[in-house]
Formats: structure tokens, C-alpha cells, sequence
């Protein structure tokens, strides 16, 4: 239909640039490679992070250890949870990254208790993680808004789309 569409709009002169910019997946296709590359800044946190998670879900006796470190610390929004990513999806590794990084201060219990957690990021390496998911949220709001459409337009996703241009224009100030 997009092709059928694209050559009668072609005909009619309605196209600019012949109607390159018209397909929308496109758009998916350049988001996934602009996170793709903000997601390879922080590998190394990113796989303490994963390592962390993967260490707390191995054992029942570490979920217990790390459920009593979450209670010892108290501030933790305890509804958001822990959960792992698929590597080769990248809405999946940041909704592991949003997560984890809300559980920093439980982690850093469990580094206390648990000589066997050998994976415990840094100050830093939690520093970048956290900044790097706050970029990254526009992104995965935008990914979710084309998914999730069968036909996504202009108005469901333009707002986003100016979002992620002024964040990345900040992003190239710094």
C-alpha cells in the first residue's frame, strides 16, 4: 500500500525529495543506530548492571539476601522490580537499566554483605547509567509510539520527534 500510495503522490507532484522520507520505518531504523551507539558509551556499566541483576536472580538464597538489603535501605520503589534485557533489544535494556539503577543503593548492601558479588559498579559507572537512561527514555517512548502502531502518523509521534532532536542538540553542546 505504501508503494501504491508513494507512486500516485509521485505523479501528482505531492512528494518532496520523490518521496525518500515518506516510509516510516525508516524513523525505527534510525533511532535503534543513534541508541545503539548511546548504549555502547556505557558497556562497561551497562554489563556490571546486567551481571548484578543475573547475580540477585541466580539463587533463591540471593533474592532473599537482596529483598533484606531493599527493605534495609527503604527508599526503593519496590513496584518497579528487577528485571534482565534481551541484548539484541534495545527497549529491553533500558527498561533493565530504569530498573537497576533504582536499585543502586541495594546493590551497594549486597556488595557490603555478599563477598561473592564481584559485579557492583562504580560511583561513576552509576553516574553515566543513570544519565545515559534519562537520554535514552524519549527514545524509548518514541520506539513504543511506532511499535505499537499499525499505522503510526505525524501527530502521534511528531512531539517526540522534536524531543529527541532539542535532547540531542543538548547532548552535542556539552
Amino acid at each position: 500500500m505504501v508503494n501504491f500510495m508513494k507512486a500516485r503522490f509521485n505523479l501528482q507532484n505531492c512528494l518532496i525529495c520523490n518521496g525518500s522520507y515518506f516510509h516510516v520505518r525508516c524513523s525505527a531504523h534510525i533511532l535503534n543506530l543513534i541508541v545503539q551507539e548511546g548504549l555502547g558509551v556505557i558497556s562497561g556499566a551497562l554489563k556490571k548492571i546486567r551481571e548484578s541483576i543475573k547475580f540477585v536472580r541466580g539463587s533463591k538464597a540471593r533474592k532473599i539476601a537482596f529483598k533484606e538489603c531493599v527493605l534495609q535501605v527503604r527508599s526503593i520503589d519496590t513496584k518497579v522490580g528487577l528485571r534482565m534485557d534481551v541484548p539484541t533489544r534495545w527497549n529491553s535494556t533500558y527498561v533493565m537499566l530504569d530498573g537497576g539503577t533504582k536499585y543502586k543503593c541495594a546493590f551497594g548492601c549486597l556488595a557490603i554483605r555478599d563477598r561473592n558479588y564481584v559485579h557492583y559498579p562504580s560511583d561513576d559507572e552509576w553516574n553515566r547509567a543513570a544519565r545515559r537512561c534519562e537520554f535514552l527514555k524519549p527514545f524509548f517512548v518514541m520506539t513504543n509510539l511506532i511499535s505499537d502502531s499499525t499505522y503510526p502518523t505525524s501527530n502521534q509521534y511528531f512531539m517526540q520527534v522534536w524531543k529527541i532532536e532539542k535532547l540531542l542538540c543538548e547532548f552535542v553542546m556539552c
